[in-house]
């Protein structure tokens, strides 16, 4: 009651305060009414700071809110800038590669030896597949139908690229035109996928020239890394011709830049950079002569039955080669589609192993095709002059070993253009060997001379695929064989057999050195680089791997043996032939107990001014007089009567 009272006399104040203090109740009570008051007095203050707590809290978090929201802008505007707007562009814009046209290669007369021919593939590009996966695995089940090929299989191609992967992913190759009509009738439904004419070759040749043609075909992850400008569904020269002219006959691919819309879909056209077709060029190789030399070399090979061969034509006074052929061949039209597994075993596990470049990477005993070399090395020294003469009456013996000649009772008196042109092996025991009054040249410098005319080396010819060779001496012996030097490999040596290995390219090459009067060039197979229009650009030029590699009285001296070779000694079968033809045959023993012969014929013509070499080499077949002289004898009739 007191309280009620009290609230009532307070609120009756209104600003007039009386006190009077009666008693201690009174007091007590007025203390009391003090301290209500002084409480109501400071509400406002407590209220005003509680508002004021809450409006900086409030007013931090906004801060805070708007200090990330212009972070994220910063990030986006500023730093991600570039990024977002290309990837905004990409997602307006997209480009299609428009193929360069790849160069054709045409034979020294003109003929064309590839033509291009539209291929068709279907690609799908990660990045522009749609966003949602259930979209996705539409696009990819409507193409699993069309090309009947498993989703899984699909899927699995883009999944190991990652779906932001932008450039295209190969899904099937060599689509039939029927289903690349299809698949473009569909295009709008297939967001992300699409078909690119992607040109292969196809070669004219009919097996020909394989393997100076080489072939083209898809390029490789390991390839794809040293070669940056390429996608992974482009194709690229990976042997001859094609692989090292990559870049000539490449060209530089163009672009299509097209407007799409939010589903992906084409729009328009809004630019176009055309393709620089690539360039073409012109061999060395007469397709004529290729085919012509094919032929006979084909033809001996059933006649001795055996099926491997080879033969090189060049030029001696530029080193431009105008035939090359390696028995068996194949068909370089099986790597341009993509050969099959199955297809490409065949070939590996053949008997005739036609992958092998015979003429330049084949290794072979050259027998006697070496002695021409081996007595210009010795008129150079001095060991022999052109008058020097040995007395051959079957072989030579040394203690309790005998070197025999290949002619029963032997050859009589043996003068260097003699030992030549009949093959006289005891003429050639003593320039290598030492014999009687001659002091051999020793297997020292019989190397040297050797590599003098480019043996144990490479010639630097523009296709791959070379072979090196070797040339033995007693540092070599040691070293790969672990055995010591004896006289009986230096007269081994000397007449071509023991550890010597040459290949055909290496026999034409150093054939020509001797008919051109001691120039050793580096083969080539390219002539002439041309535009699209087949008028010159630039001219495939002769290099020089070696000059004045010899005195010229000393390689006069050995042509003139080689002339007499096919007047009146082994190849006398060519003596009517037009064109004075001199050469050099060969029959290189090899295999168990040397019961097996390569047969070797090198030649030159015409004798007074040489404009072709020609060197054949049939495998296993028996004497070179037998089996690789009636080849150049269908050459040179084939050569000069055209």
């Amino acid at each position: 009651m007191k309280k009620k009272n009290i609230f009532k006399k307070l609120i009756g104040l209104e600003g007039k305060r009386r006190w009077r203090v009666q008693s201690s109740k009174t007091l007590d009570s007025e203390r009391w009414i003090n301290h209500v008051l002084t409480a109501d007095a400071d509400a406002p203050n407590i209220e005003a700071e509680k508002r004021k707590y809450y409006f900086l809290v409030f007013f931090g978090l906004t801060i805070l809110i708007f200090t990330l929201i212009l972070g994220k802008l910063f990030d986006l505007q500023i730093i991600k800038g570039k990024s977002n707007y290309n990837s905004a562009e990409i997602n307006r814009l997209k480009e299609r590669v428009v193929r360069a046209p790849r160069g054709i290669l045409y034979d020294r007369t003109g003929t064309p030896l590839v033509k291009n021919v539209p291929n068709y593939d279907l690609v799908i590009t990660p990045s522009n597949l749609p966003m949602k996966q259930e979209e996705r695995d539409r696009v990819i089940m409507n193409l699993s139908r069309i090309i009947n090929r498993s989703e899984a299989e699909i899927k699995k191609a883009v999944v190991e690229k990652g779906i932001g992967y932008s450039q295209p992913v190969l899904i099937s190759k060599n689509l039939s035109k029927d289903t690349a009509i299809i698949i473009d009738s569909q295009i709008k439904e297939l967001r992300g996928a699409s078909v690119e004419v992607n040109p292969i070759r196809e070669y004219l040749d009919g097996g020909l020239l394989s393997h100076a043609l080489g072939y083209v075909g898809r390029i490789s992850e390991d390839e794809l890394k040293n070669n940056k400008d390429y996608l992974l569904t482009d194709y690229i020269g990976k042997s001859g011709i094609e692989k090292t002219y990559e870049r000539q006959l490449r060209g530089v691919n163009g672009k299509e830049r097209i407007e799409v819309n939010s589903k992906g879909q084409n729009e328009k056209i809004l630019g176009l950079t055309e393709p620089i077709p690539g360039d073409n060029i012109r061999l060395s190789i007469d397709l004529g002569l290729q085919k012509n030399l094919t032929e006979s070399l084909q033809k001996q090979m059933n006649k001795a039955k055996v099926g491997k061969a080879s033969a090189i034509a060049m030029d001696p006074n530029t080193g431009k080669i105008i035939a090359l052929v390696s028995l068996p061949s194949y068909d370089n039209n099986l790597f341009a589609k993509g050969i099959s597994n199955t297809d490409y075993e065949k070939l590996l596990k053949s008997e005739g192993q036609p992958l092998i470049p015979r003429s330049i990477g084949g290794e072979y005993p050259s027998g006697s095709s070496i002695k021409p070399f081996l007595a210009a090395a010795a008129l150079e020294e001095g060991t022999i002059t052109e008058n020097t003469t040995v007395n051959s009456t079957g072989g030579i013996k040394v203690g309790e070993f005998s070197f025999p000649d290949w002619k029963a009772g032997g050859h009589g008196v043996t003068n260097v253009f003699k030992a030549i042109a009949e093959s006289v092996n005891t003429f050639f025991y003593a320039i290598g060997g030492g014999y009687q009054n001659i002091n051999g040249l020793g297997p020292e410098k019989m190397k040297t001379y050797l590599e003098k005319f480019g043996f144990a080396n490479y010639t630097g010819i523009d296709i791959l695929g070379e072979a090196k060779g070797s040339v033995p001496d007693p540092e070599w012996k040691e070293r790969i064989k672990a055995e010591s030097w004896y006289l009986g490999d230096t007269y081994h040596m000397a007449i071509g057999q023991g550890d010597i290995l040459v290949t055909p390219l290496q026999i034409a090459n150093a054939t020509a050195a001797i008919a051109n009067g001691g120039t050793l060039y580096k083969p080539r197979i390219a002539d002439y680089i041309l535009d699209q229009n087949g008028k010159e650009k630039n001219q495939v030029l002769p290099e020089i791997n070696k000059k004045n590699i010899l005195s010229e009285k000393s390689l006069a001296i050995v042509r003139a043996g080689m002339r007499q070779t096919v007047t009146s000694g082994s190849g006398s079968a060519l003596k009517n032939i037009p064109g004075e033809i001199a050469g050099k045959t060969g029959t290189a023993q090899y295999g168990p107990n040397n019961s097996k012969q390569h047969a070797w014929f090198t030649s030159f013509a015409p004798y007074s001014k040489p404009t072709v070499v020609l060197t054949v080499l049939v495998e296993g077949a028996g004497g070179g007089d037998v089996f690789a002289v009636p080849v150049a004898s269908d050459f040179y009739k084939y050569y000069f009567t055209r």
